[in-house]
């Protein structure tokens, strides 16, 4: 992965959320991704049958993902996860010793290095970054719902709200 040069260095924080209708049952992860230049990355994902547990890490990959693409390895980077899932972090702090979701590991162990900080914030309380991931996943899941396909919300270097 090549970083981008063109931008500062510094914090950048990634919010998660996954989302179920039924568990398991029609299921989606979204991420925002808030660079310290000001622009925005968001993208969302659905899929017919899954549990609420996977959607929230897959919005974990999904979003250290995005990251890397641009950042690639620079460890003058700080990576801050914010979710309201408190089984991500713990699934991901104890480095996958639950049975459930291993499958993930392969994908998610290589994206979590030193720059990466796990933090939780409390879901529904108002917090913009939060709100809108959970705003993303929800309508993904009603999209998948709606329609059987999954939807098309990537969105890049949005101005913050």
């Amino acid at each position: 992965m090549r970083p981008d040069r063109g931008l500062v260095t510094g914090t950048v924080v990634v919010y998660t959320d996954g989302a179920c209708s039924g568990n398991p049952g029609a299921g989606a992860w979204a991420f925002r991704v808030e660079w310290p230049d000001g622009s925005v990355q968001e993208a969302a994902g659905a899929e017919p049958m899954t549990t609420n547990n996977r959607e929230e890490l897959k919005a974990v990959r999904e979003g250290l993902r995005a990251v890397r693409a641009r950042v690639g390895d620079d460890s003058s980077w700080r990576i801050v996860v914010r979710t309201d899932s408190l089984g991500a972090i713990n699934w991901l702090q104890r480095r996958w010793k639950r049975k459930a979701n291993l499958d993930l590991y392969p994908t998610i162990d290589p994206l979590v290095d030193s720059r990466v900080q796990f933090e939780h914030v409390r879901g529904h309380s108002g917090e913009p970054g939060n709100e809108r991931v959970d705003a993303l996943a929800v309508s993904a899941v009603a999209r998948q719902l709606a329609t059987g396909a999954p939807p098309s919300t990537r969105r890049a270097d949005l101005p913050l709200e």
